[in-house]
């Protein structure tokens, strides 16, 4: 979760530290941390339930700071226990518990009737509970529970034991707490991976039938120039190798990403950087499109700074990634179209553009166009398959060589994919 997500999340309480005569705010509980588990519940209940026989005193308490008010969030089930569970006092008194709160330390009181901060406008006096010990409960990144403490009707100095006891109590509290988090923390991991995995399923069985389709449609091509060789005209023969090539280079294509994705998911490919020229790289791969782009009689644009502009990068990945982008612009870019290559060297690195005037994404597409989705899996102008993996494995592989990509794309105004290296 990003700063500005967990600031969006994040609650204040606005407490008065009697004792210094201030106001302070303090972060507590958000709404993202965890529900406290009645097996929890249980075992502090337990705590302060021995803890006020065995201190002897009427009154033990776990108190929970909210945004306005503060709560008894368990109460000792002792007798002449006058506070009850779920009982709030508005902010407005600067009590006990807020001191505490506000000094983060131990806060004990003997006898707040003989205290001249603690014996008027005090809540707690008014119901004779007239000593107090108490110490702070925080989550484990600082964010205020509220507090564990002890409240007698007579004057108590809570000798060292005691307080070294009610300390433990809430060591252990926060123990739980920190707990439970973890808990929280690795039951979302389990449901990431369990959609991670379900993903992966789906998008595997997807691609293999893609594959497969396009492998039998090869297949079937070749059947029936073998039955019908001595029949066909050399025109008619030219014609279907012309598909049956076009057929092959995408099922290739198709299937080169899928093991490239595989191998790089299986054992998380690390970059082997070095210095090569990008624009032999790109005319390389313009060669390898050569058929399909004059297919379709797309225009190549060439602006290139220089015939000879230098990358500090993985080789292959970065093949891979420009070839999948070239794929889309010709795929997607309407007969009699333009492709539009730019190249720049300047001080801070260098830049690859390539735009076409196909037709476009919107800005949910693009959004979403580095993730696998069905949504991406859309034919070309002139039929072409898509399996909708290949953008995925463009961001991982320019990710991992430091290269940032961004589009800029509208419907029917076609798409300019920019990466800086």
């Amino acid at each position: 979760m990003t700063e500005n997500e967990q600031a969006k999340t994040a609650k204040y309480s606005q407490i008065t530290v009697r004792s210094k005569n201030e106001s302070k705010k303090v972060n507590i509980t958000s709404e993202l941390k965890p529900e406290i588990k009645t097996s929890v519940l249980k075992k502090w209940q337990s705590l302060i339930d021995t803890v006020a026989k065995i201190v002897d005193v009427p009154s033990a308490l776990i108190m929970r700071l909210n945004e306005n008010s503060i709560e008894v969030f368990l109460k000792s089930g002792t007798d002449g226990n006058p506070y009850k569970k779920g009982e709030e006092t508005k902010l407005a008194y600067g009590l006990y518990c807020e001191t505490v709160i506000g000094t983060q330390k131990k806060l004990l009181i003997p006898d707040a009737t003989k205290n001249g901060v603690w014996s008027t406008n005090n809540p707690d006096v008014d119901i004779n509970m007239v000593s107090y010990l108490g110490f702070p409960i925080n989550w484990p990144d600082g964010e205020v529970f509220g507090t564990v403490c002890l409240l007698d009707n007579k004057e108590n100095h809570y000798n060292e034991n005691y307080t070294e006891l009610v300390q433990q109590v809430k060591l252990l509290i926060e123990t739980d707490l920190e707990q439970l988090i973890t808990r929280q923390q690795l039951e979302e991991k389990n449901q990431k991976l369990a959609q991670l995995n379900q993903n992966k399923s789906q998008f595997l069985s997807l691609i293999s039938h893609d594959v497969r389709g396009g492998i039998g449609t090869i297949n079937e091509l070749l059947k029936i120039i073998i039955e019908n060789f001595d029949k066909y005209s050399s025109e008619k023969l030219k014609m279907l190798l012309k598909t049956l090539n076009e057929k092959s280079g995408y099922s290739f294509q198709m299937l080169d990403n899928l093991l490239t994705w595989s191998k790089n998911d299986m054992v998380e490919l690390k970059p082997v950087k070095s210095k090569y020229n990008i624009i032999d790289q790109i005319e390389n791969l313009l060669y390898y499109f050569h058929y399909s782009i004059s297919m379709k009689e797309i225009q190549l644009v060439k602006n290139y700074s220089s015939d000879k502009v230098m990358v500090d990068a993985d080789e292959n990945m970065i093949k891979v990634s420009l070839r999948n982008i070239l794929s889309n612009a010709v795929k997607y870019t309407q007969k009699g179209g333009q492709i539009i290559l730019t190249v720049h060297q300047h001080k801070n690195g260098q830049t690859v553009e390539i735009e076409d005037t196909g037709i476009g994404m919107d800005k949910n597409l693009v959004e979403k166009l580095f993730t696998y989705n069905k949504e991406h899996r859309k034919t070309g102008t002139a039929g072409e398959d898509s399996a909708g993996i290949g953008l995925m494995l463009t961001k991982n592989f320019l990710d991992k060589n430091n290269a940032k990509v961004e589009i800029a794309s509208s419907p029917g105004e076609g798409t300019r994919f920019t990466i800086r290296f």
